[in-house]
């Protein structure tokens, strides 16, 4: 292959892992209704499962033709939004299933629901983050941005975004050192914390008054992700939730602070709806705690043959978490990290 092919085909690979799809096959996307009642999940093989809380029972089967990314009930559940691969939002009746309408440019969405809005990510006609009803999808404001959007929280109020965009490394004050250079009695988040230091590369973390996109504080800061993650906003400060564990607290000020939630990967992560609760989940095990403090481990059994992955949380109302994996398994997880229920969904 000629290297101006093989350029391209990198280029096609890196906007295929910035859509929101599911990342590990499976099940990768779950929701839980306001009133506890029904679990909506969703994955790899475009079949949006209705769910019974208490019994576990699949309801009923929805063909929905596109893969599921992420799904979210608005602040009175009478209406599902799901996000496929394509980065399109279809939004469902929840009284019969139907679906209402659709919104297309829309992609790696932060929801919240008590407020019926979500920040999702656009690129027409320039890079940009747009606010919409989870409703019906109405426009509510949208922030046009400089650079491309890395990814996007907001807080559960509904009031403030957060957004971080990527610098261009050769414009990075940032020195790379080697990892040879680094301490060798670093560990965990520490050791997290020097890499991200010393890699030469850098964000700005953009601040934005929701849903009006008028812009707020800006921050140069020493971190930076990689393909896909989770973004929240909660007591004055940005959240990341990375695969790597590399996580990290950014306050308007811009001082970054690295924490680690499984001291692992996290193929699947989350946060509650207040922000006072994260989740994230690898190889069978997971963990659930306050962002930056002690957490609470968790593991589900075995499956015989290939390794089983979790790819999705979402809390209940009472602070139980479900996580689906890569297995089609639904995983319900007390606030204690303890498994009640591992349960195939099919």
């Amino acid at each position: 292959m000629k290297k101006p092919a093989l350029a391209a085909a990198f280029l096609f690979l890196a906007s295929l892992a910035q859509a929101r799809d599911p990342e590990w096959g499976g099940l990768g996307a779950v929701a839980v209704s306001p009133d506890g009642k029904t679990i909506c999940v969703g994955g790899d093989n475009r079949v949006l499962y209705v769910v019974a809380a208490g019994s576990h029972e699949v309801r009923q089967r929805i063909w929905v033709k596109a893969r599921v990314g992420a799904l979210a009930f608005n602040k009175d559940g009478s209406r599902l939004v799901l996000e496929d691969d394509d980065e399109v939002l279809h939004f469902f009746d929840t009284s019969n299933w139907k679906e209402l309408s659709t919104v297309a440019d829309a992609g790696d969405c932060s929801f919240a629901p008590g407020a019926d809005l979500l920040a999702a990510v656009g690129s027409r006609p320039k890079p940009c983050i747009r606010f919409l009803s989870m409703t019906d999808g109405s426009e509510k404001g949208k922030a046009e941005l400089a650079a491309r959007p890395l990814c996007v929280g907001l807080d559960a109020a509904g009031a403030k975004a957060a957004v971080l965009t990527e610098i261009n490394p050769k414009e990075s004050e940032e020195k790379k050192l080697e990892s040879s250079a680094m301490p060798k009695d670093l560990k965990g988040a520490a050791r997290k914390d020097w890499t991200q230091r010393n890699d030469g590369k850098t964000s700005t973390l953009s601040w934005f008054e929701a849903p009006t996109g008028k812009a707020g504080a800006s921050s140069k800061v020493f971190y930076s992700v990689y393909g896909r993650v989770h973004m929240f906003v909660a007591g004055g400060a940005a959240h990341v939730v990375t695969y790597d564990d590399a996580c990290v607290r950014i306050p308007e000020s811009g001082e970054a602070t690295i924490y680690e939630i499984t001291g692992s990967y996290n193929y699947g992560r989350a946060s509650a709806p207040d922000g006072k609760t994260v989740v994230g989940g690898g190889l069978r095990s997971g963990a659930i705690g306050a962002p930056g403090e002690e957490t609470s481990k968790f593991q589900v059994d075995s499956l015989p043959g290939w390794p089983e992955y979790y790819a999705g949380f979402a809390f209940a109302p009472d602070g139980t978490c479900y996580g689906v994996t890569s297995a089609s398994r639904l995983v319900k997880i007390t606030k204690d990290g303890k498994i009640e229920a591992a349960v195939p969904i099919y």
